[in-house]
């Protein structure tokens, strides 16, 4: 099921994984659930570092799900720096608003 959700375009982008690519070659409607992924990540990844205490994994859901403006914020900050990776670029903003661990 997950090999027939994977397109030709996703699979570029994973080769040359750079804000660049993310919004050169992806399709309009694949950004969203690539960025949605993501999140997911940083969001996890945040919950372990936390000790599995949930406060930083909520504040990254809801600075993303909550706020019509992020996902606006994230790809200016993919245009502005093109040569990073999407995850490095959208941590950093979660970072800024959420802390870190």
């Amino acid at each position: 099921m997950l090999l027939a959700m994977i397109t030709g375009t996703t699979i570029a982008v994973a080769q040359d994984i750079s804000g660049n690519a993310m919004l050169g070659k992806m399709k309009p409607e694949e950004r969203y659930p690539f960025v949605a992924g993501v999140i997911e990540g940083l969001a996890y990844a945040r919950y372990v570092a936390g000790g599995k205490d949930s406060q930083g994994m909520y504040c990254i859901y809801d600075w993303f799900y909550k706020n019509d403006k992020t996902y606006d914020t994230i790809h200016a900050a993919l245009a502005k720096f093109p040569d990073h990776p999407p995850a490095s670029v959208i941590s950093a903003l979660a970072k800024k608003k959420c802390g870190a661990e």
